[in-house]
């Protein structure tokens, strides 16, 4: 009985409880049913919210789209009006220095002309004879003072000393036929006449008026007048009657027939190098040498400077500056112009190091140019040392003839001619092979100068490439990330969106 109690006591508590369960499990689902349409609404004003700046996005990148067209079409429109520019000035550049390696020609040119004209000044009295200076001294003392003045200016230094130039090549049309003037000379006591001298040749002649003091005209030491010194009364009258009439026969002969006999017989070019002795052969054989290169590398500059053409070298670059390097490459080495062909052949090696290639390219067309130099520079160091050995195997015969027999003077004076020659070719050889050597080094150095200024051209040129399709790139990566930011974006849009529905 006391469980039956029991039972109907717990029958209650276990309805309470149930019921209990019952309904903690319907506020359990109505509060999971709350929580998702929260959790929906917020990913649907999320949808709508990503969508709103979605489309803000796209207006935004369309006019930016269009103003980014407008500037690359600006860049290329600034880009083709700059090319003509950039020719414009490469082509002044160049100008320029042609310009600036022909003021510098000239000012070589002017020095050199005025050294000769200065030592031509120094040595004209001495070329004169002394009753001439009464006629050119003044224009030679003009000449003197413009040169020793350090302030006269370089123009008028030079009229006076072209002046004079003038004067003496006026000289020589006139002392070939004779020439006669007026001016004053010393007799041999010292008195000074007035009267007139003719001058044929190396000879000069005086008398005055009546023809009293005919005579032949000296220089004397100490005074600028010239004396006179009278021959016997038949050709002091000779000389009267030539003076005073400027024609006549003149009965005199100042070296007694000396002259002619000693150019005839002793003063031939054959006879000379005979009276050189044995140093005469490699003597020859080194001007030969010398002369010989120094006229073929002249040619062959001549014929590089004959072939130079900058439009090959302009239309080179501009090919480079349009980024056709093959382009460039065939037309350079084409061209004759071993500037342009330097170009092509440093543009082949663009990919590794184009200073490395320039440099070689450079030295490769300059050691052409300087093929030879080593015997130019070889001759005319040796020629004189060749000289000096003449020299000394000359002397060596004279003592050799003084001490075997001192009644021989031929073999000592032909010793000592043997030596004087010997020297004097020598010199002449190295004096006269260092001219054309001067004058190549100075070609060599301005088409280095040419080479070095093309190609700075192009490496600039080059570099100038490299950083436009840098720019080019990092701008093609800008977009293509920008591209893959958007399509990120809206794949992810794409996944929330599925989100829901698999849920």
């Amino acid at each position: 009985m006391p469980t039956c109690n029991a039972s109907k006591h717990m029958r209650p508590i276990v309805t309470t409880l149930l019921i209990l369960s019952v309904s903690l499990a319907s506020a359990s689902a109505a509060g999971f049913s709350a929580a998702k349409a929260s959790a929906q609404a917020d990913y649907d004003r999320s949808k709508e919210d990503l969508s709103k700046v979605q489309a803000e996005i796209g207006k935004e990148k369309e006019p930016l789209n269009r103003e980014l067209a407008q500037l690359e079409d600006k860049l290329r429109q600034l880009q083709d009006q700059y090319a003509p520019l950039t020719r414009e000035v490469d082509t002044a550049e160049l100008n320029f220095s042609n310009l600036k390696s022909q003021v510098k020609l000239a000012g070589e040119e002017n020095l050199y002309l005025t050294n000769i004209l200065d030592e031509y000044t120094k040595g004209f009295e001495s070329k004169v004879h002394a009753s001439e200076m009464q006629l050119y001294k003044p224009t030679l003392d003009k000449a003197k003072m413009a040169s020793e003045n350090e302030k006269t200016p370089l123009k008028e230094r030079f009229l006076t000393q072209v002046d004079l130039l003038r004067a003496a090549i006026k000289r020589l049309d006139e002392i070939i036929g004779g020439t006669r003037f007026s001016g004053k000379a010393v007799d041999s006591q010292g008195l000074v006449m007035d009267g007139t001298f003719a001058v044929i040749g190396p000879m000069a002649f005086f008398s005055t008026k009546g023809g009293i003091g005919a005579g032949v005209a000296m220089p004397q030491v100490g005074s600028p007048m010239p004396i006179i010194r009278s021959i016997t009364p038949e050709i002091n009258a000779s000389i009267a009657s030539l003076i005073e009439s400027g024609k006549g026969m003149l009965p005199l002969d100042g070296t007694l027939g000396g002259a002619i006999s000693e150019f005839v017989t002793k003063h031939s070019l054959l006879d000379t190098y005979k009276h050189g002795g044995p140093i005469m052969h490699p003597l020859l054989l080194t001007s030969i040498l010398v002369f010989g290169t120094a006229m073929e590398r002249i040619w062959f500059i001549l014929r590089e400077k004959k072939r130079r053409k900058p439009k090959d070298v302009l239309q080179l670059l501009d090919a480079v500056e349009a980024g056709k390097y093959d382009q460039a490459i065939a037309s350079g080495s084409k061209s004759n112009d071993y500037v342009a062909r330097a170009l092509a052949h440093a543009l082949e090696h663009v990919e590794t190091n184009i200073s490395d290639a320039l440099g070689l390219s450079a030295s490769l067309e300059i050691k052409r140019f300087k093929r030879g130099f080593f015997i130019l520079d070889t001759g005319m160091t040796i020629a004189p040392l060749l000289g000096l050995l003449g020299t000394v195997t000359g002397m060596m015969a004279s003592f050799a003839s003084i001490g075997a027999d001192m009644g021989a003077p031929s073999a000592i004076t032909g010793g000592i001619a043997e030596a004087l020659i010997a020297t004097a070719f020598g010199l002449v050889i190295a004096m006269t092979g260092l001219i054309p050597f001067n004058y190549l080094n100075n070609m060599v150095e301005d088409a280095e100068h040419e080479l070095e200024i093309a190609a700075s051209k192009l490496e600039l040129i080059i570099e100038k490439n490299k950083k436009v399709e840098e720019d080019l790139r990092h701008r093609h990566r800008v977009m293509l990330a920008a591209e893959d930011n958007q399509k990120a974006s809206g794949g992810s849009s794409s996944v929330l969106g599925q989100n829901p529905v698999t849920a």
